[in-house]
């Protein structure tokens, strides 16, 4: 059997993808808005397409903002720092593919081994 895949909307493009391609942007219960990675942060949440230009747009255009329901604008801070944070999770979500945490297998030897060597 296939395994059922969530699809969700772009806000912007209104371009129907998978879930796991597209970015969610959420407002949480005390009003802060954050890049959801994954964690499933409760609150009211977008899904944005996974390229800066469409954030920008979003963000420009004010779609963001009536998407999550806002009584108020962005501030240029808090633009810069929810822009650094989707290109982050852009970049980590490139580097990893799945929504499996990376694991790092390190042995004992080599371990202390760096440590001696820093040391």
């Amino acid at each position: 059997k296939m395994k059922h895949v969530p699809i969700r909307t772009c806000i912007v493009t209104r371009v129907k993808k998978p879930k796991n391609q597209l970015v969610r942007i959420v407002r949480t219960e005390d009003g802060d808005v954050v890049v959801d990675n994954g964690e499933k942060i409760k609150g009211r949440g977008a899904n944005i397409d996974m390229k800066v230009e469409i954030f920008d747009k979003a963000i420009k255009k004010h779609i963001l903002t009536k998407a999550l329901k806002l009584n108020r604008e962005f501030s240029e801070a808090e633009v810069s720092k929810l822009r650094q944070n989707f290109i982050n999770f852009i970049e980590e979500k490139e580097i990893r593919h799945s929504n499996k945490p990376v694991k790092i297998r390190i042995t004992k030897q080599n371990l202390l081994n760096k440590i001696n060597v820093e040391a």
